[in-house]
């Protein structure tokens, strides 16, 4: 997708991830690529010498992980738990 934006709650989990798992990738790269998916992309590439598929499954990662974290974090607690027979509750 040509200059994929995402927005702004995403892109904060997002370059703080990027920030801890690529040293290379600075608080004013991050600040310089404006939420721009494609520009965090390029430089990944430019950084570290990804193929643009590897730099794009990179960040197809940390999305997964974001998207998985919060959606473990809405499911909450169910009401009702419901034991198999001949489970003990502790």
């Amino acid at each position: 997708m040509p200059n994929e934006k995402v927005q702004q709650e995403d892109w904060a989990q997002i370059s703080r991830i990027v920030k801890a798992r690529f040293t290379r990738i600075t608080d004013e790269h991050i600040s310089s690529m404006n939420e721009n998916l494609d520009l965090l992309t390029e430089s990944l590439q430019n950084a570290y010498g990804f193929t643009k598929e590897k730099a794009d499954n990179e960040l197809k990662k940390i999305k997964a992980t974001i998207y998985n974290a919060t959606k473990a974090a809405k499911t909450g607690v169910p009401e009702k738990i419901v034991y198999p027979r001949g489970h003990q509750q502790m």
